[in-house]
Parts: C-alpha cells; sequence; structure tokens
C-alpha cells in the first residue's frame, strides 16, 4: 500500500472515528453526566487523548478489516517469511508493508501511558497491544478479510513497543521526580528504537555489499512435504555444464526515462503531460495532453507498456500476419527484430500477437523476452518485454540433481499455495530471471503440475549465491 493510500484510507476512517465520539458525547451528556455526576471528576486530558485514541482504533480497524474484501482462507504462521520474501524482492513496497505494519501500532502504545498511569507499566501496555493486534488478525481469518499472518502479530507489537518505549523516554526526561537508576532506564526506553534503525541499516548494508541482487523466485520459507506427493517423469542430466554466463541488463534513471518518454511521444506528433507523471518503485507512468497516449517506462531494463486508448475499431483482428501487425507497429514507431518469431493467441473474438526472442546471443549481448500487442474495443495495448544484456562473467551453477533436491526439501516458492497435495514434474530446462539489481541470472524451471494445475518451480542455479 502506497503512503497516499494510508493518508486517503486514514483521513476516511477519521471522519467515522469523529462521528463515533459525537455519539459518545450525545450519549454521555444525556444519561452518564446526568445520572452519575456525583462520580464522575472532569480531566480534560484523559478526554483529549482518549478522542485521539478512540479515533485511532476507528482508523486501524477499518484500515486493516472493512476495506479488504472476504476471499482470504488463508493463515501464515512462518516467522520471519515476510522478511525473507522482501529480501527476495527487494522492492520499496515490500519493505513499505513492514514499516507500515510497524509504524501503525506506534500511536497506540504512545497514547496508552497518556491516557492512564496504569499503562504505564510496561507488562500491562503491551499485553493490551498483543490483544489488540491478534484481536484483529483473528477477525481478519474469520471474516476472510485478511490472512492471520504471525509477522503481522510480530510488527505491530514491535510498532507498540517502540511508541510505549518513546513516550516513557519523554515523561522520564521531564519528570520531576528522580527515579533510581533514571539513566539505564532512559537507555532501554531508546534501545527498541536504535536497534531497529539498526537492523534496518544492516540489512541495506548487506544487500548493497553482494555482487548480485535477489531473486523473488527464492523461496519465503521451507515448505512441510511429508504429506506431499512428489513424482517426477524427468530424467535429470548432470551434464558437462559447470558454469553459465550472468548478464546484466540496462538501467534507467528517472531523467533517462523521462527523455525516452519525450522522444516516443515526439514520434506519435503528441506532448507529453509533465504536470501528470506517476513514478512507482520501478517504473514511471507518462501520459500525453490529450490522454490519448500511456506510457509505462521500466527503469530495470528499459522496457514499457504502451497504450492507445483512442485508435481505430477493428485495427487488429483475428488471422493476421505477421507483416499485418509489424505494419500496425510501424504506425507507433515500434520496430521489431527480425529474429522474433511470431505467433496469435486467440481468445473469444479477439487475439493476442506475440514476437519472441528466446536466449538469442550475439557479440557478447543476449536478447531475450517478448513483444506483444492486442485490442478491445477502441484501446490497443502494447508490451514490450524484450531485454538486452551484456556478459558481466560465468560462474558456477548447481546441478539439476541438486536443483531437484531442494524441491524434495520443500526450499521452492510455493506463490501462495499453503496447502499442495501432489506434485507431478514433467520437465525442467535451464532458462534465466531478472534478479532485484537488474543482473539475468540462470534458474532451472520445473514445469509441474501441482494439485491437477499446470504450474512452474523455479530453482536458482547459481552456486555462490545459494
Amino acid at each position: 500500500m502506497r503512503l497516499f493510500q494510508v493518508i486517503n484510507l486514514a483521513r476516511e476512517y477519521l471522519i467515522l472515528g469523529l462521528m463515533g465520539l459525537i455519539f459518545i458525547g450525545i450519549i454521555y451528556f444525556l444519561f452518564f453526566r446526568k445520572f452519575f455526576k456525583n462520580h464522575v471528576k472532569s480531566n480534560i486530558k484523559k478526554v483529549i487523548v482518549f478522542c485521539i485514541l478512540f479515533c485511532y482504533v476507528v482508523i486501524v480497524i477499518g484500515a486493516t478489516i472493512f476495506i479488504r474484501p472476504g476471499v482470504y482462507e488463508h493463515a501464515n504462521l512462518h516467522l520471519f517469511s515476510s522478511y525473507i520474501e522482501a529480501w527476495n524482492n527487494y522492492s520499496k513496497s515490500y519493505w513499505r508493508n513492514i514499516i507500515l505494519n510497524i509504524l501503525m501500532f506506534v500511536p497506540f502504545g504512545f497514547l496508552l501511558p497518556l491516557f492512564s498511569d496504569r499503562f504505564r507499566n510496561f507488562f500491562l501496555s503491551m499485553s493490551l497491544s498483543l490483544l489488540f493486534t491478534l484481536g484483529i488478525e483473528v477477525t481478519q481469518y474469520i471474516t476472510k478479510r485478511g490472512i492471520f499472518e504471525v509477522d503481522d502479530l510480530m510488527n505491530n507489537w514491535i510498532g507498540a513497543l517502540i511508541g510505549y518505549s518513546l513516550i516513557m523516554f519523554i515523561l522520564l526526561i521531564f519528570s520531576k521526580q528522580k527515579p533510581r537508576f533514571k539513566a539505564l532506564k532512559l537507555i532501554l526506553c531508546i534501545l527498541p528504537s536504535a536497534l531497529t534503525i539498526i537492523i534496518g541499516y544492516k540489512i541495506m548494508d548487506a544487500y548493497n555489499k553482494q555482487e548480485f541482487g535477489n531473486l523473488s523466485s527464492n523461496y519465503n520459507y521451507i515448505y512441510n512435504m511429508q504429506n506431499v506427493t512428489l513424482n517426477s517423469y524427468v530424467e535429470l542430466n548432470d551434464n558437462d555444464i559447470k558454469k553459465k554466463k550472468v548478464y546484466i541488463s540496462e538501467q534507467y534513471t528517472k531523467d533517462e526515462a523521462l527523455k525516452f518518454a519525450e522522444k516516443f511521444f515526439e514520434k506519435l506528433n503528441a506532448k507529453l503531460d509533465t504536470s501528470n507523471i506517476d513514478i512507482y518503485d520501478n517504473q514511471v507512468v507518462y501520459n500525453s495532453i490529450d490522454n490519448r497516449y500511456r506510457l509505462a517506462v521500466h527503469l530495470r531494463g528499459g522496457t514499457y507498456d504502451f497504450t492507445d486508448f483512442k485508435s481505430d475499431e477493428n485495427i487488429i483482428n483475428q488471422n493476421m500476419d505477421e507483416e499485418s501487425i509489424k505494419e500496425v507497429l510501424e504506425n507507433y514507431n515500434i520496430d521489431v527484430s527480425k529474429d522474433a518469431e511470431f505467433e496469435e493467441e486467440k481468445e473469444n473474438e479477439s487475439s493476442l500477437y506475440r514476437f519472441s526472442i528466446d536466449l538469442k546471443e550475439e557479440d557478447d549481448k543476449l536478447t531475450d523476452g517478448y513483444l506483444s500487442i492486442d485490442q478491445y474495443d477502441d484501446t490497443i495495448h502494447v508490451n514490450n518485454y524484450i531485454y538486452q544484456y551484456d556478459v558481466c562473467g560465468e560462474y558456477k551453477i548447481i546441478s539439476q540433481e541438486e536443483a531437484y533436491e531442494k524441491i524434495k526439501s520443500g526450499e521452492f516458492n510455493t506463490y501462495e499455495l499453503y496447502d499442495i497435495d501432489s506434485i507431478v514434474i514433467r520437465s525442467v530446462k535451464l532458462c534465466y530471471q531478472v534478479d532485484s539489481k537488474g543482473f539475468y541470472q540462470p534458474v532451472y524451471r520445473f514445469e509441474c503440475t501441482i494439485d491437477g494445475e499446470g504450474r512452474p518451480i523455479f530453482i536458482p542455479a547459481l552456486e555462490e549465491i545459494q
């Protein structure tokens, strides 16, 4: 979830929280205050903190439960799996989710000791924090509005701990009394925040120091294979290939992506709208001033997605030949390599046309990927995922047998398949995947049937980074 989405959600449920406060205020003044006025002492500080705390709880419950559809049915009980997944993908969006889960509960731990002196007790505040996040996770699981994840419990509790320790640090600093071991208590209060920052820095430093990036296909946790039936109809070949080349793709900066987009629109006699640019983790989306064209440039690899929202109808039909499709692409100044293989994929009354290049190596350069074009109504989509790579060296790889042993031991990515009964391996080949630093790494692709559904399993092949 992006930051602006979080802000919009907070604004939406803040209004609901304020309405709830108004309702509570009406009930209090009409009934509670009238009958129990001799037993109630007004405390403006408590009222203010209660109002903030109430609105905060409404926002958290709304953001974690009510905005989600009831389609989730699973629980993830693998501790640290979200951290491993974020490490394998190493993109801002994955780390952002973890950070937001921590920050979301910082106000809870911060506000409790301000609301009542009783909550300055560490065990009471942290127990209540754990019960709050546990209640959210259990509600998500029961209502199917989220996945029960132990990592969420841990991250939320860490956030509450940071909030609690920060407010206790502030209260100790401004305390008129001189409690025993004040210096030690101050150090303990700042420790959770300091450790979180240090661990985050260490993760970043370890990633920057490693030679290659991480592969999203690597496993997030070891799958339990005891109750899984594994069959293979493949004769594993441990041939003489002990080394394989690793390649590096082109990397665009945001300025380079902007120049590419400007030239792209210029060739279409269109002007880029500089006021309508969306920047994401690995891509920048540009629009023409007349909103006819949209271009999403991928920073890693320099590929792109192009959309024409106002093309003539029926430009692309079924059973068109290669030259006719190339003519359509030429109208958008998009060239297709003569080495690309042409194919048509039919679906109902429409077709998707694809030009594919499969690991073509020439002059220490590797070309791989595909370019596709299709049309729905008067909208044409072009996806250019043809990458060009430069050789950066040769490295040792594991054998097919070693890769198969990793599947047997459950060291593979299940892609949210939490319950597996059977895996049938139909074929295996060595191919490539782009890692988080833009390197093109060799991986073994096992074509499988998992519980009757065709799914690939990827096992990283580089020996040095296993």
